[in-house]
Formats: structure tokens, sequence, C-alpha cells
């Protein structure tokens, strides 16, 4: 028995490739709203699970992130007890008046960092789901929201414990800090996707950022005898992004209120500049990681 010619199945090849329409600026932010609006309930749980597991294993448990602002801020008042250290007249007592400056300080290095290193730490999961990339760069920001609880609680007790009532603006502060987190935001951003494909760079930029500390009114006032520091300080939007909630929150007024909206502003911009880069570069971030 004959029958007819033998054929073999073809073989169907498919190829995958990055593909979807290019966003304006306009366009980016409206879909990060969405992706981040629609991975709410994971990232929260991402959240209590780094959280958890990042203060189980310290010794004082939680009571760890109370202690560290305060040893940070050690070495400066001995300095300034010493006259190692002149910062000027601060108005205020210098403990307090560096605590705000650091911690602020470090909101902004924190939401830099944990937005810049939010893909690499979650590569399992771009790898693996669909959950939106630009939710898991910026799971880690749920941490800064304790962060400012216990910042405005430990303020407080300074000011009892120097004799200064709080300012009735104290409950101000996370407010006030808002356009230093976006302004890190912004920066963190960009670098998790460029970060993915070179990983030194993200390290590079954050001593860099550690550098612009000695150029920003962090533990010392913006007030200096040479023309060109000061003109240094005075152009720079983070001093106005620090030393605002500062004198807010503790002597009720701001310093200089054109400079703190004028560098919300410039956090918004690159806020804005930050989510439209990370759309155009995220979908070459998984075959990197």
């Amino acid at each position: 028995m004959t029958g007819g010619p033998v054929t073999k199945s073809a073989k169907i090849v498919r190829t995958y490739e990055a593909a979807g329409d290019v966003l304006g600026p306009i366009g980016s932010v409206v879909l990060a709203a969405r992706e981040l609006s629609w991975s709410r309930h994971v990232l929260w749980h991402l959240f209590k699970r780094d959280f958890v597991a990042g203060f189980r294993q310290k010794l004082l448990g939680y009571l760890w992130i109370v202690l560290v602002p305060l040893l940070g801020i050690a070495s400066f008042v001995f300095m300034q007890l010493t006259g190692i250290l002149n910062p000027g007249d601060t108005e205020i007592p210098y403990p307090i008046f560096v605590y705000v400056g650091t911690t602020v300080w470090g909101i902004f290095v924190t939401a830099l960092s944990v937005v810049a290193n939010g893909l690499i730490a979650n590569s399992d999961l771009v790898m693996r789901t669909n959950i939106p990339k630009i939710g898991l760069a910026v799971t880690g920001l749920a941490s800064l929201c304790y962060n400012l609880f216990v910042n405005v609680i430990v303020l407080i007790l300074l000011l009892f414990v120097f004799g200064r009532l709080p300012s009735i603006w104290v409950v101000l502060y996370p407010l006030t800090v808002l356009p230093i987190i976006a302004l890190g935001v912004g920066i963190g951003l960009m670098l998790s996707v460029v970060g993915a494909v070179a990983r030194d760079v993200t390290g590079m930029f954050v001593t860099l950022i550690n550098l612009v500390m000695y150029v920003t009114p962090v533990v010392y006032t913006a007030q200096f005898a040479n023309p060109a520091l000061q003109q240094v300080v005075f152009w720079n939007p983070l001093t106005y992004l620090i030393d605002t909630p500062r004198t807010i929150i503790v002597l009720g007024a701001a310093s200089y209120w054109p400079g703190y909206l004028a560098a919300t502003l410039f956090s918004g911009i690159v806020l804005w500049i930050g989510v439209h880069a990370f759309y155009l570069i995220k979908d070459k971030v998984t075959e990197r990681l």
C-alpha cells in the first residue's frame, strides 16, 4: 500500500522584540501613574517583606532606625563643641540644626539610592513576573514614610530637651521634604535604567552626590565671606530644599521662599525627565540583568 508524500510539519519560530509606542513626556507620566495604581497591592507586600527582613537581624531591632540619625550627628556636635567646626549663627541649638539637616539630606540620598538600585535588587521579579518595572524601582520608597514619622518624633524630643517648643508647622515636615524626595526619585529613575547596563555608574554618582553635601548648608549656615563660594551655595537648589524645611518646622518661618519655590519647580522637572527617561530605556533592561 502506497501513501502520499510525507511532509514534515513546519516549525513556527517566534521572535520577540521590545515593542510599543514611543511615549511622550506626558504619556510617560500618565502610564507611570496607571502602572503604580495597578500594582499597589503587590508593591505594598514587597515593602513589608523588605522592611521586616532589613531590621529582623539587627541587635536593637526597630529602635536602630532612631539611633542611627542621633549617632550620625554626634561627630558634628563634637567638632562644633571643640571649635574644629564653625557652623556660623544657627539661631537654634546646633544639635537640632544639624539633626534636621542631616536627616533631610539622608532622605534625599536614600530616595536616590533605593530607586537607582530598585531594578537590580528585584532582578528576579523583573525576569519572571509582569509587575511594572517602575513599581519595582520605587518599592523601597515606602520605608521613607516610616523614617519621616520617626524623624518627627525624635525632633520633637530634641526640642523639649533643649527647652524649645516645637513650631505648629512641624506637622508640615513631611510635606516640606516632598520636593527633595522628588529630586532623589527623578535622579534615581535615570540611574536605575543606566545602572542596569553599567553597574558602576550608580556607585560613582552616589559618591559624587556625597561630595555635593559640602557645598550644601547641611551642617553649617549659608553665610560665607568668599563671594565665589557664596554664589555656589546660592545657586544650589539643595540649599533651599534642606534649609527651608528646617527653618519652617523649628522657627515657624521660611528663610527664602522664592529659592524654595524655584528649587521645588526644578525637582518637579527632574522627576518628569526621570520618568520619561525610564520609559524610554526600560525595555532594554531585562536583557542586561
